[in-house]
């Protein structure tokens, strides 16, 4: 069992050690009708950039809302999605994914938000699309 646990805690750190993105932290803030993402990296390699994605109860599958180039560690980024009047009362979900140099994708977190939104921006949105083609 020791040898079995001894091994596991080895596999992880050797696996944690190659990971080309560690984040700091990854937060939401919902204000107004606003969500607010932020992110700030400890270490950052062979990184092209960060993408963000928003998915709604209305909506089983994850849409990008964001690609963000990179500033290197220890710089917070912050991505405003202000466009989630349209998406009604709901649960939605974000997901931050990192696209390497090489192509290859890692998905570095994800967090709900409860978004209520407030009678102003459905208002707005509906005399919005009335002038819209």
């Amino acid at each position: 069992m020791r040898v079995l646990i001894l091994t596991l805690l080895i596999v992880v750190t050797v696996a944690s050690s190659f990971l080309s993105v560690r984040l700091r932290y990854f937060n939401t803030e919902f204000d107004s009708g606003i969500v607010t993402v932020t992110w700030e990296a400890e270490a950052e390699s062979d990184v092209r950039s960060y993408e963000l994605f928003r998915r709604s109860t209305q909506n089983d599958e994850f849409v990008q809302i964001a690609e963000v180039s990179v500033r290197g560690a220890d710089v917070q980024y912050s991505v405003r999605d202000d466009k989630l009047y349209k998406s009604g009362l709901a649960i939605v979900d974000y997901r931050l994914e990192v696209v390497l140099d090489n192509g290859a994708r890692q998905q570095l977190a994800e967090r709900k938000v409860n978004y209520t939104p407030t009678a102003i921006p459905r208002s707005w949105g509906s005399i919005k699309a009335m002038f819209q083609n």
